[in-house]
This record gives structure tokens, sequence and C-alpha cells, in this order.
């Protein structure tokens, strides 16, 4: 079926232009009150910040192959990585975490470059999907514009429509927006990501969750002043009518309630009872537990992360969540961040090209060569380090891994790692220093320790 017979069916006969433009500017008031809940909301400020400590930490730092890089290049890298911020507050590493940080509460972000006066004419802003001029679209027979994103007739984007101020300012135009290329702007998304609904992908769920947990503040908020003043009914016994009353006469009631000074007298009662508000129970507190536990879900995080309690864990519980919420945070870094930091290293180059005389050899006839880097993660605590040593001692001795890899995953490449080795062996033989023996120690647990 067409798109033309479809529009002409009696489905669509009574539809008109405004029904759509008011079911749109009831969606974008969705979505600001969903981006205010989830900044607004201290539980979520917590979540994101512990993961993006756990996938950031200290940043991401390139291991720079010597063969390909010069040393100048990698210390004018070094010396970038200090003021790349656009806005002049951190260092790669804070570009980094702010980038992740706008992606988890605002379910996108936007890395920009931008061209500056510095020795490397380079810096990176990172920008929230909110100021993306997403009401502006346009139709064309060779492109188009869509949520503030210009498409080719193939499908792929060419620019991208920020607004130029941004929406509290008292001079805020949609139509005035900065159109930035797309060779410009890293849009760092996934295609589910961790603060992404399914059932409504334009809002986050950690909004729903926000203002579920809002809620129940505000019922235990009146159910706290409901016990405090609890409510007293009075029953008083009933008297008995000598006559039949006509019927246009009223008797005036009695006063039950006489109050005289701090004192209550309550005529003719009979029995006092107090009534308890219906949503006084004691399945609060494990209802609002089964709240944190969905917010920690869905950020991709553990519950005792969120909360800090660890009453209720032992040793192979808390493992297996962390070894479940890394696996997430290593996904993360493989598919999205680690393609997103490559193209910041291009940027670089290009930039390095523009203010150094001696460039990378053949980089512009094939620059894949340098644009995939190993790039170094902090290095995550065991939590049992002992173990974790001496199973990489046999990993290496049974040739499962090598030194190069372990050497990499620390930042370091094979020949620094030797040749700090080989320095140190020497300055002991030099000072007359001999290693210790080393000596057994069993670190075997009993089965208790997992209880």
């Amino acid at each position: 079926m067409s798109y033309s017979s479809v529009a002409k069916s009696p489905l669509f006969k009574g539809a008109e232009l405004h029904d759509n433009e008011k079911s749109e500017s009831h969606l974008l008031k969705e979505i600001t009150a969903s981006h205010h809940l989830i900044r607004n909301n201290p539980l979520l400020r917590v979540g994101a910040s512990r993961f993006r400590a756990s996938c950031i930490g200290g940043g991401a730092k390139p291991v720079f192959d010597p063969e390909l890089f010069s040393e100048a290049f990698i210390k004018r890298f070094q010396e970038w990585e200090l003021y790349c911020d656009f806005y002049d507050n951190t260092n790669l590493a804070g570009v980094q975490a702010l980038a992740v940080m706008t992606m988890l509460l605002d379910g996108s972000a936007f890395l920009v470059r931008r061209r500056t006066l510095h020795p490397i004419p380079l810096q990176i802003q990172v920008v929230s999907p909110l100021s993306l001029a997403i009401d502006l679209e346009r139709t064309g027979s060779n492109s188009y514009v869509r949520g503030g994103i210009l498409y080719a007739k193939n499908g792929k984007i060419k620019k991208y429509a920020f607004y130029k101020l941004p929406r509290d300012h008292p001079d805020f135009d949609e139509d005035s927006v900065n159109w930035l290329p797309a060779e410009d702007v890293i849009h760092l998304r996934d295609v589910v990501h961790v603060s992404q609904s399914t059932a409504q992908p334009w809002i986050s769920p950690g909004a729903d969750f926000a203002k579920q947990y809002q809620d129940n503040q505000t019922v235990e908020i009146k159910s706290r002043m409901k016990r405090v003043g609890q409510q007293v009914f009075a029953l008083k016994e009933a008297e008995v009518s000598q006559t039949t009353a006509g019927p246009n006469s009223q008797k005036t009631p009695s006063k039950l309630v006489h109050h005289a000074g701090g004192v209550t007298f309550l005529n003719g009662v009979k029995e006092v009872k107090t009534a308890s508000p219906a949503e006084i129970a004691g399945n609060y507190q494990e209802h609002n537990n089964q709240v944190l536990r969905m917010i920690a879900g869905l950020l991709g995080i553990t519950y005792e992360m969120l909360t800090g309690d660890l009453t209720q864990v032992n040793y192979s519980s808390i493992r297996a969540g962390m070894i479940n919420h890394r696996r997430l945070i290593g996904q993360l870094r493989d598919i999205m961040l680690g393609p997103a930091f490559n193209r910041v290293l291009g940027w670089f180059i290009d930039a390095y090209h523009l203010a150094n005389t001696d460039g990378l050899p053949n980089y512009f006839e094939n620059p894949y060569t340098y644009l995939n880097p190993t790039w170094i993660w902090p290095e995550w605590e065991e939590i049992d380090p002992l173990k974790a040593a001496k199973a990489l001692v046999l990993e290496v001795q049974n040739d499962i891994t090598s030194l190069e890899e372990i050497s990499n995953s620390r930042g370091k490449t094979l020949d620094k790692h030797l040749d700090g080795v080989k320095r140190s062996q020497d300055a002991k033989q030099t000072r007359g220093i001999h290693d210790a023996p080393s000596t057994a120690i069993d670190d075997e647990r009993s089965d208790d320790d997992d209880d």
C-alpha cells in the first residue's frame, strides 16, 4: 500500500495539521520534563556518577607505537591533553567523563570540534542533545532535514543544527541555529543505551523511576502527617425520639466536641476509635528498595554501588554482580567510546599538521594506520588481588597471555616495560640489594567465606 492510498483512507480522513502539531508540542514537554526529573533526582545522579567513575575513572589513554609516532608527536599530544576542553575547565579525561555523564542523563551526547588559536588549534566541546534543533524540519529533492539533522538523499548525515542560545535565554530564537558539518561532530549514542526506554524511546526510564520515587516520597510524607494527627471518630449513643417530627421540622444537632483551653470534652461518647490511613503499611521500605534496585538496573550498576549498602552481599554475589557490570562497561568502551576517541585522535592529527612542519609519513594517503591505537582504560581493582595475581602468573607461564598484552593494558609498550625492569635489577645489584625468597602463602578460602 502506498503512502498516498494510506493518506486517503478513512483512518486519516478527519485528521488535521494542528493535531500533529499538538502531539509534537506535548512530546517536547514530556522530553523536557523527563530531563528535568533526571537532573533533579539525587539517586539517579549518584548512580550515573558511579557508572562514570567505573567506566572512565582517570580517563582512557592511547598507547602510541614508537615505529609510527615520533617522540615530538607524543609530547605534543600529552601537552594538548591538558587544555583540550573548550571551556578550559578540565583535561581530556574530564571531557571523556563529561561526555559519558551527558550520554547517561540526556540519552546521548555530542563531541564538537572547535578550532582555536592555541598552539594546537583544536579543542573539544561536549554538547547536550537539548541544544539540537529538533523542531527544525525541511523537505527537499536531494536532501532533507529531520530533527535538526541534514541528511543526504541516501540517508547519510551531512550537518547538525544547534541552537545559538540556550532555551532559557531571554533572546532565544528557534530559527537561530548554527550548522556544523558532520566531520566536526561525534554523536555518542547506542542502539539501546543505558538511559533509553524501549516502550518510549524519547523518554528515558530514569525519569519514570524518578517520578515514581518522587510520588512515593509524597505518599510517605502524607502518611507521616496522618500518623502524627490521627483522625478520631467519636460514636455517640443514639437518642430515641418520643414524637414523630413533622416534614418541615428540623432538629438542632447537639455539639459533640467542646474545646475548653487545652482540654477537649466529648459529650455522650461511648467509644473512641483511631483510624490509620490505608497507605501506612509495613511494606513501604521494601517497595522503596525495589525502586532503588530498578534504578540501579537501569543504569547498569549494582544495588550496592548505588546505595553503598553491603549488608546483604557475600563474596560470590558481589563478584557475580561486578562481572556483569564490567561486561556492560567493556561493551560500551569497545563499540562506542573507542571509535569516538579514534576520531578525536584524527582531529588532533589534522590540527598537528597545521601547526607543525614534521607531519606523520603517508598519513593523508592511508590515515587508518594511525587511527587505531590501543586505548588503555583504568585498571579495575580485583576483589581478591592475591588470587588475581596468581592467575596472571599462570596465564603467562602457560602462554595464555603475553607480557606485551599485560604491558599494553597498563599503559606501556613492551620495550618500556622491559627497560624499566632491567633498570630496576641493575640498580638493586649496584646497591647490593638481593630479592627476598618468596614464601608460599595459603590463600585458600573455606566454604564459610561465601556465606
